[in-house]
């Protein structure tokens, strides 16, 4: 019991991290148009680009061989999986265009964002999990305190990343602060199920590291880098990009 209540304290508080993030939109002026609009987008990638290698392939691989799989078989085929399910996401996006409020490209940003929160959750929820099944590990413990307040940090610029488009776009700053809010409440939902399932779940989490990098860099490369270039007088999408990568490299490194 007490690891399922250690992964629901710790993915909440991941999930409060990513809220702290998406309170930067109180900070933006809707009237910097154009290149505070590229600049986000671009930051977005950048963040999404660092967070598939560090945050999800290279520990999907990692926890591949450890658990004995192939993974020069399961990455690859959870990275397709995750295109392929968010080729089928765009494809009802552009039907119901129309009808949303946002463009598709903000709205593939924040499903996108939010499915690589899942396994995120699902990692923190195990970890807690494990430490629960041996409550005389501390290395154990310690190992899942660490995940969650390396996890949390790394969500800051993401809560940013995806609150910040919806206002250029002209949505109110309340409503992109909840919805950039909310894109990180799976995190505490998954790190519980996780932790309730952690002795069916831990063989596949491989692959749904795989799956959200797969989703991201599908929407990074569709999407966010041609619409980070509106501002097509500045380099102010590059930047971003370039900005957005940096900061998610040093936080997956130096907490990973």
């Amino acid at each position: 019991m007490n690891g399922i209540l250690y992964a629901f304290l710790g993915t909440l508080f991941t999930f409060a991290v990513t809220t702290l993030g998406a309170l930067n939109v109180f900070w933006v002026r809707k009237e910097n148009g154009h290149r505070m609009e590229s600049m986000t987008l671009g930051f977005a990638g950048g963040v999404m680009i660092a967070a598939s290698v560090w945050s999800l392939l290279l520990p999907g691989l990692e926890r591949a061989e450890v658990l004995g799989q192939l993974s020069f078989l399961i990455i690859p085929v959870g990275f397709l999986a995750g295109v392929v399910l968010l080729l089928l996401a765009d494809y009802a996006l552009e039907k119901k265009e129309a009808s949303i409020p946002i463009k598709r490209s903000t709205g593939m940003l924040v499903l996108s964002i939010t499915a690589h929160n899942i396994p995120e959750g699902m990692a923190i929820g195990l970890a807690f999990a494990l430490s629960g099944a041996e409550p005389g590990n501390d290395s154990l413990l310690s190992g899942a305190i660490a995940l969650a307040i390396g996890v949390g940090i790394q969500n800051y610029p993401e809560g940013t990343a995806v609150a910040l488009p919806l206002v250029q776009e002209g949505m109110s700053k309340k409503k992109a602060f909840f919805i950039g809010s909310m894109s990180a409440i799976v995190e505490p939902i998954f790190g519980v199920l996780a932790a309730v399932f952690a002795g069916k779940m831990l063989e596949y989490m491989p692959l749904f590291l795989a799956m959200a990098a797969g989703a991201m860099i599908y929407v990074v490369v569709e999407e966010l880098i041609p619409e980070a270039h509106l501002d097509e007088d500045s380099k102010s999408g590059t930047l971003g990009f370039v900005v957005g990568f940096i900061v998610m490299m040093i936080l997956d490194v130096a907490l990973g």
